[in-house]
């Protein structure tokens, strides 16, 4: 994995203080890594993320995305989350590769240019997955790619959404058992 020492050392603290915080709810390292490879090998240009948190897993977005020339979206709801990620992005030298957004996902996607290579839905609210998904579809490029978080956590809470995905006529739906378990879902 080819992410540079400066970011790497905001991704080794946030994965520290993830013991100590009580909200810091962020994907594990390795699920992180095999999100980063992704993107670099699809050459990703935009991706877009529901769920910023502290920004751990844009870390791993971003690092690819300034290989590739891209642009990480990122929204959050909370205003602290939001403050703190966009200052562990410029930490880690990625401030000009993210842009935050302050707000609820479901107000923002639909103003976010498109195409999107890459979407990422880990929001705090699980059951608003399959919402989240219908306005970010539209501006999917065929081919690309959404990643939905928690499928092995939250099974209950994405057990609808799953079956959604998976009945799509326009996509290809499957389980990634990796970190936190990711519903890979292709637009045909």
């Amino acid at each position: 994995m080819h992410i540079d020492k400066q970011t790497l050392s905001v991704i080794d603290e946030l994965d520290e203080l993830r013991k100590t915080r009580d909200d810091a709810w962020q994907i594990p390292r390795i699920e992180g890594e095999l999100l980063h490879q992704f993107a670099f090998a699809c050459n990703a240009k935009v991706i877009v993320e529901v769920g910023t948190s502290y920004g751990f897993s844009g870390l791993f977005w971003a690092a690819a995305l300034k290989r590739t020339g891209g642009t990480l979206h990122t929204i959050d709801i909370s205003e602290k989350k939001f403050h703190a990620s966009q200052a562990n992005f410029r930490r880690a030298g990625l401030g000009d590769i993210v842009v935050n957004h302050l707000g609820d996902a479901v107000a923002v996607l639909p103003t976010l240019p498109g195409p999107v290579d890459i979407a990422f839905l880990d929001g705090i609210d699980k059951k608003q997955s399959q919402r989240y998904f219908e306005l970010v579809w539209p501006a999917l490029r065929r081919g690309g790619s959404v990643f939905t978080d928690n499928t092995q956590t939250h099974p209950d809470e994405l057990a609808d959404y799953m079956k959604f995905a998976r009945s799509r006529p326009d996509a290809l739906s499957t389980e990634i058992p990796v970190g936190n378990g990711v519903e890979w879902t292709v637009k045909l």
